[in-house]
């Protein structure tokens, strides 16, 4: 059991959100909007300044419970949207693509009628929070880019090979086991894994010049041991604007969800909001 230690944190954050989320006070705005014949989720939590939480590819918004709780209690209204063909979100039609993705994006934020945001954004969902930073900077106000990457060269394996890596070690297998049963992800189709797939080996194609236009405070986390290149990750902070750098040692690709208490206190922090309890 001692090997097991590692799944505490993980499992008091998968708690406390059960608890939060089936007290009575917790409230909740849901809606569905349809863009480019696909219907795109969203669910809305608490009062106060807005942050968007953007998952990463072949997950979904219930990645993120170990921030839901703690953002929301902290006084800010938290958002958070199925990416195209994720979750409870329809693919639609058209080809799957992040810039797609970010429109998908601001339609909701239409809907919802925020006009500017904070963003936090997971590896796909942080590609997505750089594009909005890009084209549309007067709707992002900070941003948080968790394991993110400006071109697909940046992955140290293929597509395949990194979905293969991040299990390829008995801790890293039980982490895709649970996260994957409680998202949901393990229920993708293996169409829309093909089309991710195929999306990570083609994209993004962001330029320095593209970071560069991206005027927003954005703060750039990455893993220890993430399947982003490290070089690559300190080239994104260092082209970025107005760029922060910050390595949590001994996480992955999944540092949101592995340690938890470590990212929250540094959004914190950036986003200046009490630290989690």
């Amino acid at each position: 059991m001692v090997g097991f230690v590692w799944l505490q944190p993980v499992s008091i954050s998968f708690i406390k959100y059960l608890m939060w989320a089936y007290s009575t006070s917790t409230n909740s705005e849901k809606g569905n909007i349809e863009f480019h014949g696909a219907h795109i989720h969203y669910v809305a939590y608490g009062q106060g300044d807005p942050v968007l939480l953007l998952h990463g590819g072949l997950s979904n918004k219930l990645s993120w419970f170990a921030q839901i709780p703690w953002l929301v209690t902290s006084g800010r209204r938290v958002v958070l949207i199925d990416t195209r063909g994720h979750g409870d979100s329809t693919d639609g039609d058209a080809e799957l693509d992040y810039h797609l993705f970010a429109d998908d994006t601001l339609q909701v934020l239409d809907r919802l009628n925020i006009k500017r945001t904070d963003i936090i954004g997971w590896s796909d969902g942080g590609i997505i929070a750089l594009i909005l930073g890009q084209q549309a900077p007067e709707r992002v106000g900070r941003i948080v880019a968790i394991s993110a990457n400006f071109q697909p060269s940046a992955l140290q394996f293929s597509a395949a090979e990194a979905h293969n890596q991040a299990r390829s070690t008995v801790k890293n297998k039980v982490i895709a086991w649970l996260q994957n049963r409680w998202t949901g992800s393990d229920k993708n189709d293996a169409l829309l894994e093909e089309k991710i797939y195929a999306l990570w080996q083609n994209a993004p194609q962001l330029e320095h010049t593209d970071l560069q236009a991206i005027v927003a405070p954005t703060l750039v986390i990455a893993g220890e041991y993430d399947v982003i290149d490290p070089d690559h990750t300190i080239e994104l902070a260092q082209h970025l604007t107005n760029g922060k750098l910050e390595i949590i040692l001994g996480a992955g690709h999944s540092a949101h969800i592995t340690h938890a208490s470590t990212f929250n206190k540094l959004v914190a922090a950036f986003l200046n909001i009490p630290n989690p309890i």
